[in-house]
């Protein structure tokens, strides 16, 4: 009887070890997959910020691709509130080698800028989607985590067809991610939040 006790008791263990074990992989299948939908919504803006800046294109469709960028961040870059603080609307930090002091720009303020830059040619290239690094994400209520993505832009100004300003800046995003169930799989809700320049130096 006691030998009997004691094979139960072992099943037992074992079934609970093992489904703790699915769980813990179930959590970093999902965490990855979270990561991958981080990745593809950076790798989307950056794909935005260049075509606004191509003067190859018209007015008109750069304006568009401002508000399809806009879409990606919280409030489509309109006002939110964090943490019981009123923000005006998600920023990027604007850096230069001519400049030491780093300014920050509401995000739609940004792109009207990218459209309208003087440069007669802009060039900017920025890092492939699975290049972009992204940190462990951080659970900040229920469903809901942050975490942050890495990345760099070139940026290439031309004038009379002849590049007269260069440089690359290391630059970081937060990001908003709401995880939201389904019958196979969670689903990600994924926005973006402030941009941050880390270094810039000139090329």
């Amino acid at each position: 009887m006691n030998k009997l006790k004691y094979i139960i008791c072992m099943m037992s263990l074992l079934l609970g070890a093992s489904a703790f074990a699915q769980d813990i992989v179930g959590m970093e299948e999902m965490s990855e997959l979270a990561k991958q939908r981080a990745q593809q919504k950076v790798a989307q803006m950056n794909d935005n910020i260049s075509f606004m800046a191509d003067k190859s294109k018209d007015v008109d469709t750069r304006k568009y691709y401002k508000k399809q960028a806009l879409k990606l961040f919280i409030e489509n870059g309109e006002p939110y509130e964090e943490e019981g603080i009123q923000n005006d609307g998600v920023k990027m930090e604007i850096t230069s080698t001519l400049r030491k002091k780093p300014r920050k720009r509401l995000m739609k303020d940004y792109f009207t800028g990218l459209i309208n830059l003087r440069y007669s040619k802009v060039d900017i290239q920025s890092t492939k989607v699975q290049d972009i690094k992204v940190s462990e994400l951080q659970k900040i209520d229920d469903n809901k985590y942050v975490c942050t993505a890495y990345f760099e832009q070139i940026f290439i100004g031309y004038r009379d067809g002849r590049p007269i300003y260069k440089d690359r800046t290391r630059k970081k995003v937060k990001v908003y991610i709401l995880a939201e169930e389904t019958i196979d799989r969670p689903e990600f809700v994924v926005m973006l939040g402030d941009v941050t320049a880390l270094e810039t130096t000139r090329i």
